[in-house]
Formats: structure tokens, sequence, C-alpha cells
């Protein structure tokens, strides 16, 4: 069980370093190499790194790992990886890849980002229930941008249930309601997709900035 919870790790590690983009610079990438350290010291020695590398990671592996689990991806950036709770404060959780870069979620709806370069400051949106309604609203998203200077962006939203179905996450069905958020401003619109599961969001696809692009969210392990 020692090794396996070893190894459960470092598979955190390897595949939150996996993607097309292997640059230095990208946090997700720069984080996998501490925890793959970490890692590395209890399952001895370079045959468990080729080991993990080589198999695909399971939910039994990430269960071992003993803590929720949200996966994360970014065509934009390129990345693909499992991160874990980093604070937790009333509906406010923020995940981390080792420090290097943060979500912020709140009941699951992403309201900042830190560590991509490209960051969103802040967000006034939905609740879980809005979105549930069928409610209209406006969001509003803060940036920070080369100069330092803020950016505030407004928009109309209108979030509208798509239906009823079932979405695999790392092997296992959930039966959720597709709700699509909506929102348009002067020369822009984006649009949100929550997978809901209950009374709380299992999956997502979230935009979260101009240059990181859309981010989509997976609650592997709760």
């Amino acid at each position: 069980m020692r090794n396996r919870l070893a190894l459960a790790a470092l598979v955190l590690a390897l595949l939150a370093g996996c993607g097309n983009d292997t640059g230095a610079t990208n946090p997700v990438v720069s984080m996998a190499g501490q925890l793959a350290k970490a890692g590395l010291a209890k399952a001895k020695g370079e045959t468990a790194v080729a080991k993990a590398a080589a198999a695909p990671v399971s939910r039994e592996d990430l269960a071992a790992y003993g803590k929720p689990i949200l996966r994360v991806r970014s065509v934009q950036l390129g990345q693909d990886g499992f991160l874990t709770i980093a604070d937790a404060k009333d509906e406010v959780v923020t995940w981390t890849a080792q420090g290097q870069a943060t979500f912020s979620l709140r009941d699951g709806v992403l309201i900042q980002t830190r560590g991509l370069g490209a960051d969103l400051m802040s967000a006034e949106a939905p609740s879980l229930a809005e979105l549930q309604s069928g409610a209209s609203y406006q969001r509003v998203y803060f940036f920070l941008g080369e100069d330092d200077r803020g950016t505030r962006r407004t928009y109309d939203c209108l979030a509208s249930t798509v239906g009823r179905t079932s979405v695999q996450i790392l092997g296992k069905p959930h039966s959720v309601i597709h709700v699509s958020e909506r929102c348009t401003r002067p020369n822009s619109k984006v649009t949100n997709d929550f997978w809901i599961e209950g009374n709380a969001i299992r999956s997502s696809r979230q935009w979260a900035s101009s240059r990181v692009g859309y981010v989509e969210f997976e609650r592997v392990i709760d």
C-alpha cells in the first residue's frame, strides 16, 4: 500500500505536466518537477518513474492519494493535469498545481486564477442556484494587463437548461443536467457550460481570459 500511495503521488505529478507545451515557463509544467522529486524519493528510483509514466492513471490510483482531485484541461495552454485543494473558505475552493498555479471556484464556478500569466483577477459570477433556475444576470470579469492596469468586462448573461445527459469522468459515469450560460457584450461573447449532478457541478467548460481561453474542470475524486 505504501508503494501504491507513492506511485499515485508520482502519477499526479507526471500527469500534471502532460500536454503539448513542455516549456518551463508554463506553471502547470514547472510544478511537476517538484512533486516528481518528492514522489521519486518514496518510490525508490528511476524505475518507478518509468512505470508511472508508462501506465495510464486510474481512478484507484487517484483515490489512493487520499484527497479530493480536480482535473483541469486547457487547450490553449496545452495542459491536462490533476490538482488538489490549497484552501477552502465557505463556498470558495482554491485548487493548486503545487503553488505554481491556482484556480478558485465558488460552488464550481470559476472566479479567479493565479500563476497563468494572463489571470482572471476576480469575477462577479452567478451562483449555482442562478444557473439552475435559468436566470438572467450580469457577469463581470476583472483582469490585470501587462501594464498592470486593470480591465473590467461586463456581460449580459442568460442561463438555460439543455437537458439531462450522462458524462464519463475517468471511467465513471455520472447522470447530470447540462446547463449552458450565454454571455454577450458589444463585439464579444462567451459561452460557459456546466454539467450539474444534484447540487454540485461535476464538470464544466469555463472561459478564463482572452489569452488563456476556455478551461475544462472535472471533479474526479470528491
